[in-house]
Parts: structure tokens; C-alpha cells; sequence
């Protein structure tokens, strides 16, 4: 190669040798379009996640008017269903013109069975948001009702809403809420208390009058008492976990295959690069052109990746929206920079494949071009191993991390998901070492064959590292990620179900169906011989200190003192549950910690109602695995007229350990007592199981893109590398002919090599799981007495089965292709 302009000519060579030889190139160009699609189609749905999509004030977007809402701690709102004082509220309406307005939850059944949750409200607040009628009338007697976004076909139809009511006209819709309006008196029947007003008052004079009982909002204000006061960051933050995940799993996957395809690309150079060094091109001149290739490559293949995703953008909106992922509002629209993101990583992919092979390149001898057959020495690259060796110990030390720190993480699969990932992405980049002795271990059995196909298949797996490895690159990270992840989620699941078990000991539960159980309905379930009537309110207060200052939110139960030991057994980790005082309150590890406080503090309580009590920490248990593990005395909700929202039953035949042995009621006379109540009675493992479905199906329906997305890349990775790989053997196969193979034969060896290398993948994608599952019962043994573990053996199979049928048939097609002239051409 001339010394004059090295560079030059390095980069005039790199061109000419993508121009000439442009079909070896062209499972590496699609790996990388392919994968850099991937990225940017997730980092442009990540990025439609981020900001405030609707700013400003949305539920009083068209009021004139001054709001009142009910006041928190430290000047803040209190939300819904947060009540006026009735005093107040006549005080202002007697002053001037006020509309009240009531938010209360309605479940809606239509004709045809559809079910739905729903926000009701009088229809004197409707045009305060804005609603305007599309089709029918406002509603005028008690049983009608307009339905907010409603289909104008449902105009004269019966649905149910609490009770039958007839839809006599629909409205416009509204991001925020979907909508019941009732004719103000049945508002006012089903929900006394007024949760905000709408006065025409100026802004001073309503706050001279309402004092410090309440707050006065205007202007932009107003957005305080919106249902998402973030302008609808808040009802994107599942769709932003998600596509959070997916872009970084995207990410991973990309590289790993992209890394594996490039080292198989400039393995089947060997000869060619040898060729240049016979000529006279020095080691780094060698390496600037393979580094220049992968530059033109990867910018070109980036550039189309960049191009095919926002196609892709529009149907994973769709997905998301029908699988509630995302709101319906949510849009994905083309943002550059997301965009030029992807472009980068996918450049940076392909320098990094190509950087993995440079040691490798520097090293070629000039001699090697005389060689018609070699004998590969080793298949791992050093920046390989480099790689896969850190990911491995990362993964080891993250999870140790965690089961000693903070084991709760490994009860969340998105907080837990950086320890599969980086234990598929050790395995798949250190695949080249396992797969000599996994692969003599799984074909020992062919040795003692004495036919000549199944001892070619052993000798092309061993002799072949490189090429094999390149082919169960990607099965490890379909098959492993599917493995990993899905038993991490399937365990997590089971975890936190096993300690709500521990936690509350019921054999059945009464839930409201309304606005509470009344004091009625508990006295006769009370009566009932036999059963034990624990009631319970859920909810959510706020905490501050007694001079004023918000601390938190907290999701609470609110129980009488004698169900723990009995009913309800947290475990302590602070404090005491016998004995317990009546303004008691049980708060767990995360709310201790988060907000500094300790067994005896004295706190205020912001009640729903806007009542404030003051309560003190009696004890401290185990940190909550769905959410808070917060109990407040029930003395606090009696005294502020909230009625219970559910009740425990069970019929104790005596204790063991302070724990009682759960019988069965007497189910007829329980529902005997519920009567015409609305309540509704249901065993407590189908309240949990019912739970666990829901948690569930939120949770596949996230997989289906995470894993989704990563396994359909996978798999095209395999057929791209197959092609490859069974390309770069037609000398290969003609000299078989030539030693008087037939055809089919040929391709009878190729489909059980194919075969062998999605064995090879899944024996270690199953080491990867084993890995994770491991480590993951570590931690979740600090958080039930015996954590389970729940392999996804359904998804690992059917994926091992999809990779099987998948590479057996891009192989005999291949082959096919490679042996269709004849052996003396």
C-alpha cells in the first residue's frame, strides 16, 4: 500500500471495498438499520412521555369564576373527595352566585356488558370544564344522565351507574376524566358533601370570607384542583416505565447482536485482510480500513434505521393505547432528537463491533492467504471478554447489593430488570468459552455414531467457534431475556401475593358497592353466628407535623386496634401492636425512613373529608410490597363520618402462635345479611387472585413490547446471520460434493448444525435464568418467609421452540441456496 496520503487511501479503499463487495455486507447493514429502528421507534415513544402535554387549568378551563377547594398542609389543595364544611359553603352561597361541585366514583354498565370506571358529577359543572352536548339534552329527571365522550348511539339506552338511568345525551370528551353527569339533586343524593365551589366573587372578597378554612383559587391557580394537576405527565408515568425499559433493553440488545455480527463479518475476511498485509498494508493501516468500513456502514444502515422508525412509532401508540398502557389522548409525534440519538448509538454499535475484531485484524499474518482451510485457535476477542466479564460481575454485585440493601427492588421486575439483562448479556458475549465444552457435552453422543453426517455436524460446531457463536449469540438473548425477565416477574408476583397471605388472615371479604358499608349493614354481618366483622377503610391522607408542614401521602387502612395479632399480622420491625392507643398509626419501613420518623412522633392527619387528627406513630412494620403498609386507628374515620369502604370475615376456631386458624362462615347467612345493600361477598384468596390477574395482565402487556420487540429483533439477527454464515460455505459444501455428498444430505447437516446451536443457546440462556433466579430469591427471601420461585417454563419453551423452527428453516433454505450450482463451479 503506497506510503503517499495512508489515510487517504485507507478511506479510498474502504469505499471501493463496500462498493465491489457489497453482498457480504449485507447482514451487518441490516443488523444495525434493524436495530437502530428499534432504538428510535422506543426513544421517540420515551420522549412523547416527557413534558406536560395540557398546561394550565383543565377541570375549570372555561370558568370565569373563583374557585374554593378544601386546604392541606402549607397552602396546598387537598384533593378529592376532600368536603367543604357545610357552614362554609352556605356562608359563600349566601353571599353571591356559587355553583357547587361534587366528584364522586361511578362504575357504568352498558347494554352490551361493557364495564367501566367513571367520575360523576351535577350537570351545573359541566360547562366549568368545558363539556358541551354533541347529541340529546341535559338531564332533568333523577334517572338520567348524559355520559362525558359517550357514543351518541347510546342516547335512549339503559346503563347502569350505581342503579338504572336512562342516557338521554352525550358530551365532547375531556382528557382527564371520564364523565357521568347526573341532574344536580341526584348529585347531591349520591354525594352530600360539596368538593369545591365556583364563586362569581372577586378573588379578594371570597378570601376575606372563607378565611383560613379554605382556599381560594384563580387564574392559572386553578390547575391545583385539577384530577392531574401535572397536566397529564401523571397519567403517562406507566407508558414512560415502559418505554423506559424497552429503550434500554433495545439498546442492549442491539449492541450485543450488532457486536457478534460484526466479528462474524470480519472472520470471513480473514483471507481477504491477509492479503492486504501480503501487499504491503501495515497492521493499522488494516485497522483504519475495517474501522473506516464500519464508519460508512453504520452511518448509512443508522440513517436508515432512523428513517424506518417513526413507521414504526404510529402502531406502538396504537398498542400501548388499546392495552391501557398509555391514555388514549397520548400521541407519538417525530422528534429529531431521539432520532439523532439513535443515529448515534447505532454508529457507535457498529465501531464498537468493529473495535471488538481489531485485535484480532492487527494479527492476521500475511501467510494466511495461502491457507485453503484453517482451524480456528480461539473464537473470543479480548474486548469480549473485557465486556462480558464486567456485565457478569455486575450483575453478581448488583444483586448482592440489593438482597443486602434494598431486597424490596427484587419484588418489582422494572426495578429488578438491570440484573437479568446484564446476566443474558454476560452469557451471550461470553458464549466463545462456554461453547466449546457445552457443545462436546451436549454431541458427545455422536461420537459413537458410525455414520459421516452426525460426526461432520460435531466437527463444523467445534472447529467453527466463531461462526457458531455468531448463531446463538442471538438465541441466547431471545431465549435468555424471555427466561430471565418473565421468572423474575412470575416470582415477584408470587412474593408479594405470599405476604399478603401472611399479612391478613380472612377467608372472605365484603366490598362496598357504593359510597361505604353502613352501620346497618355491619351490625347484621356482625350478628351473623360464627363470623368476625373486620371492617376496614382505604384511603389516602396526608401527613404533617403539628405546626403546619406537609410530610407525605400515605395509602392507609384504617382498622380497629384489635384486628392486629388476629386478623392482620404485619411483621414489626418497631414499636408495639398490643395495647395500642386510640389515635394510633402504623406506618412501615419506607415512610420511617423517607420521612424521618421514629415510634412516638406526634403527626396531623388530613382526613378525606378535610378533617384534620392528630395521631402518633405506635409502631413500624415490614415495608409494603404493593404500595404503603399504613394502618390508622379507626377511631379517626368514625369520628370523621367515613364509612368502611370493605370488611374482613372469618370464622376463628382457636389460635396458634397469635394467629387464628381460618374456618369457613357461613356464606348463606353472610349474604343473607348483606341483603339488598350492594355489597358484595367474595372469598379472599379470589380478591388476591383477582389482584394478581390484574397486576398480571398490565404486566404481559408491558412484556409484549419489551420482550416483544427484543425477540422479533433476535430472531432476525438469527436469519441474518445464518444467511451469512452458510454464504461464506459454498467451497465448503462443494468439496463435500466432491467427496460424494448428495444434496439433501448437505442440507440435512446444515438444519442439525442449526439444530445443535439453538441447544447449545438454550442450555446457556437457562444458565443465565438459573442465574437470576438465584440471585433473585436471595432478596426475596429477606422479604416472605419462603420466596418462591416461578420459572416461566411456558414462555422459555415456546421461545426455544420459535428459535428452533426459525433457524432450521433459514438454514435448509440457505443451504439450499449454497448448493444450488454444482460442485465443479
Amino acid at each position: 500500500m503506497s506510503a503517499r496520503r495512508p489515510a487517504g487511501v485507507v478511506w479510498m479503499l474502504a469505499v471501493a471495498t463496500l462498493r465491489r463487495r457489497w453482498t457480504g455486507f449485507v447482514g451487518a447493514f441490516l443488523a444495525l438499520a434493524l436495530g437502530t429502528a428499534m432504538i428510535g421507534m422506543m426513544a421517540l415513544a420515551l420522549t412523547a412521555t416527557f413534558g406536560t402535554p395540557y398546561p394550565g387549568p383543565q377541570r375549570f378551563q372555561a370558568s370565569t369564576g373563583t374557585v374554593v377547594a378544601p386546604l392541606g398542609f402549607e397552602g396546598r389543595v387537598m384533593p378529592a373527595p376532600a368536603v367543604l364544611p357545610d357552614d362554609l359553603v352556605a356562608k359563600v352561597s349566601a353571599a353571591g352566585k356559587a355553583t357547587a361541585d361534587r366528584s364522586f366514583p361511578v362504575r357504568t354498565t352498558t347494554a352490551d356488558g361493557t364495564a367501566g370506571r367513571a367520575t360523576g358529577h351535577g350537570w351545573s359543572a359541566a360547562g366549568s370544564a368545558g363539556y358541551r352536548l354533541t347529541a340529546g339534552r341535559a338531564p332533568q329527571a333523577p334517572d338520567e344522565v348524559v355520559l362525558g365522550g359517550g357514543d351518541a348511539r347510546l342516547v335512549g339506552q339503559q346503563v347502569g351507574a350505581g342503579g338504572e338511568y336512562r342516557v338521554v345525551g352525550v358530551t365532547d370528551a375531556r382528557w382527564f376524566e371520564t364523565a357521568v353527569f347526573f341532574t344536580d339533586e341526584e348529585a347531591r343524593r349520591r354525594s352530600p358533601g360539596v368538593n369545591l365551589l365556583v364563586s362569581e366573587l372577586p378573588a379578594g372578597q371570597l378570601a376575606q370570607l372563607v378565611g383560613d378554612s379554605a382556599l381560594v383559587l384563580g387564574g392559572a391557580d386553578r390547575k391545583d384542583v385539577d384530577p392531574d394537576d401535572t397536566g397529564g405527565a401523571e397519567a403517562l408515568a406507566n407508558a414512560q416505565a415502559m418505554a423506559g425499559s424497552t429503550t434500554g433493553l433495545a439498546v442492549c440488545v442491539a449492541v450485543f447482536v450488532v457486536v457478534a455480527t460484526f466479528a462474524l463479518a470480519t472472520e470471513q475476511r480473514r483471507r481477504e485482510l491477509a492479503l492486504l498485509r501480503l501487499v504491503g498494508a501495515a497492521p493499522r493501516q488494516v485497522r483504519r480500513m475495517v474501522l473506516g468500513e464500519a464508519a460508512l456502514l453504520g452511518a448509512a444502515a443508522a440513517l436508515v434505521g432512523c428513517l424506518l422508525a417513526p413507521l414504526g412509532a404510529g402502531p406502538l401508540r396504537d398498542w400501548m393505547v388499546r392495552h391501557d398502557v398509555a391514555p388514549a389522548w397520548f400521541t407519538v409525534p417525530v422528534n429529531p432528537l431521539p432520532l439523532l440519538v439513535a443515529f448515534l448509538l447505532g454508529l457507535g454499535a457498529a465501531l464498537a463491533g468493529s473495535a471488538a475484531t481489531l485485535v484480532r485484524v492487527s494479527r492476521v499474518r500475511p501467510a494466511e492467504v495461502l491457507r485453503e482451510a484453517a482451524v480456528e485457535r480461539r473464537a473470543l476477542t479480548p474486548v469480549r471478554l473485557v465486556l462480558g466479564g464486567a456485565m457478569l460481575v455486575g450483575a453478581v454485585a448488583g444483586g448482592l447489593y440489593v438482597a443486602g440493601s434494598e431486597p424490596y427492588l427484587a419484588s418489582s421486575a422494572r426495578k429488578y430488570q438491570a440484573i437479568p439483562v446484564l446476566y443474558v448479556g454476560a452469557v451471550a458475549l461470553l458464549a466463545p468459552v462456554l461453547l466449546r465444552p457445552v457443545t462436546r457435552l451436549l454431541t458427545w453422543p455422536l461420537r459413537r455414531s458410525r455414520q459421516a453426517g452426525p460426526l461432520l455436524v460435531r466437527a463444523n460446531l467445534l472447529t467453527s467457534g466463531r461462526r457458531t457463536a455468531a448463531v446463538v449469540a442471538p438465541i441466547v438473548v431471545a431465549v435468555g431475556l424471555v427466561g430471565t425477565l418473565m421468572t423474575v416477574q412470575r416470582s415477584a408476583d408470587a412474593t408479594v401475593l405470599d405476604r399478603q397471605r401472611q399479612d391478613v388472615h380472612a377467608t372472605d371479604v365484603v366490598t362496598a358497592g357504593g359510597a361505604g358499608l353502613d352501620a346497618g349493614t355491619l351490625e347484621r354481618l356482625a350478628a351473623v353466628p360464627g363470623v368476625r366483622v373486620t371492617p376496614v377503610t382505604a384511603f389516602t391522607l396526608k401527613l404533617g407535623t403539628p405546626d403546619g408542614q406537609q410530610l407525605d401521602s400515605l395509602s392507609v387502612q384504617a382498622v380497629p386496634a384489635s384486628a392486629f395479632g388476629t386478623v392482620l399480622t404485619p411483621r414489626l420491625t418497631a414499636g408495639s401492636l398490643t395495647a395500642l392507643p386510640d389515635d394510633y398509626l402504623v406506618i412501615d419501613e419506607h415512610a420511617a425512613e423517607s420521612d424521618d420518623l421514629a415510634v412516638g412522633d406526634e403527626l396531623v392527619a388530613l382526613l378525606p373529608t378535610g378533617a384534620r387528627v392528630k395521631v402518633t406513630v405506635a409502631a413500624v412494620v415490614a415495608r409494603g410490597l404493593g404500595g404503603d403498609a399504613a394502618y390508622l386507628s379507626a377511631t379517626a374515620t368514625a369520628a370523621a363520618g367515613i364509612p368502611p369502604t370493605r370488611a374482613y370475615l372469618d370464622a376463628p376456631g382457636g389460635a396458634s402462635d397469635g394467629v387464628p386458624d381460618r374456618g369457613a362462615p357461613d356464606q348463606g347467612a353472610v349474604r343473607a345479611a348483606l341483603g339488598d345493600s350492594g355489597a358484595e361477598l367474595t372469598s379472599y384468596g379470589a380478591l388476591l387472585e383477582a389482584g394478581r390477574a390484574e397486576a398480571a395482565e398490565q404486566t404481559d402487556n408491558a412484556a409484549v413490547v419489551i420482550l416483544g420487540i427484543a425477540l422479533a429483533y433476535a430472531l432476525i439477527s438469527v436469519v441474518n446471520t445464518l444467511v451469512m454464515a452458510v454464504a461464506a460455505r459454498r467451497g465448503e459444501f462443494a468439496l463435500l460434493a466432491l467427496a460424494g455428498a448428495v444434496r439433501g444430505q448437505v442440507l440435512r447437516m446444515a438444519a442439525a448444525e442449526s439444530a445443535v446451536a439453538v441447544v447449545v443457546g438454550t442450555v446457556l440462556a437457562a444458565a443465565a435464568t438459573a442465574l437470576t433466579a438465584l440471585t433473585q430469591r436471595l432478596s426475596l427471601t429477606h422479604l416472605v418467609g419462603a420466596a418462591p420461585t416461578s420459572p416461566a417454563w411456558p414462555q422459555f419453551l415456546a421461545t426455544t421452540a420459535l428459535c428452533a423452527a426459525v433457524t432450521a428453516l433459514t438454514a435448509t433454505l440457505a443451504a439450499g441456496r449454497a448448493t444450488k450450482r454444482g460442485a465443479s463451479e
